[in-house]
């Protein structure tokens, strides 16, 4: 199986080389893989770059945004330079990277999985929440809510977890995506949801980090709304399907 992984970077020297480490461990598990690190640096102000550079391979590659742009354009990049059909989404930081073996095992004969955080079968697993914690618990809970209200049916759930795969149907590299900071996933489930594709989601037991670079109060976070509200508007009127 030929698959490209993909990895969104920001400032995050203190744990890039611990994930690399682990995904190449982990990959070498799997002896019919044939595969492909692709890390999206975004212009960090660190040494993030420098210490992937130590890494690039045949099969590692580093992109560098010479400024930061958004998780979404970065996604994109990702996505575009791809060269297997089947892509694997998954943040610097390796969450629910238990869950890996499940999704590359399920990749060979599904077309869309992810994390389901919203499943009746997941749990949180912190025994108490910090202000932050619950904050940031509430309004992953809430963006949930709204594209759900909008775009699926209430077996859908969890479009912000970050680990997704799915296999890249035909002319996926030429549709233009809406979202440049934070709503990529959202909008490939839409897609996804809408040109009827079967979507597998991962029920998981997970803790909610009480660090992230995600700030509660923010003026960056109007910017995120904005960019919600305009997929939403654009999904909603304009019929968009794969």
């Amino acid at each position: 199986m030929r698959t490209s992984i993909i990895i969104p970077c920001f400032n995050c020297q203190s744990i890039i080389k611990d994930t690399i480490l682990k995904l190449k461990k982990k990959l070498k598990k799997f002896k019919k893989i044939k595969y492909e690190l692709i890390f999206i640096d975004d212009g960090s102000l660190d040494n993030t770059v420098n210490i992937i550079d130590n890494f690039v391979s045949k099969n590692i590659k580093l992109i560098k945004n010479h400024k930061n742009v958004g998780k979404s354009e970065s996604l994109k990049k990702g996505i575009h330079i791809a060269k297997y059909n089947r892509v694997i989404l998954i943040d610097c930081d390796l969450p629910y990277f238990k869950y890996l073996d499940t999704v590359l095992h399920k990749l060979e004969t599904e077309n869309f999985i992810y994390i389901n955080r919203k499943s009746k079968k997941s749990k949180v697993i912190n025994k108490k929440l910090n202000l932050y914690q619950f904050s940031r618990h509430i309004i992953g809970r809430s963006i949930c809510y709204t594209l759900n209200l909008f775009f699926f049916d209430s077996k859908i759930g969890d479009t912000q977890a970050g680990l997704k795969a799915f296999k890249k149907p035909k002319n996926f590299n030429k549709f233009k995506f809406i979202s440049k900071k934070f709503f990529l996933d959202a909008e490939l489930m839409i897609l996804f949801h809408r040109s009827k594709i079967k979507m597998l989601s991962i029920p998981v037991n997970y803790k909610i980090y009480s660090r992230s670079s995600i700030k509660v109060i923010a003026f960056e976070n109007f910017k995120y709304l904005f960019e919600l509200a305009k997929v939403i508007l654009f999904y909603k009127f304009i019929k968009t399907k794969l």
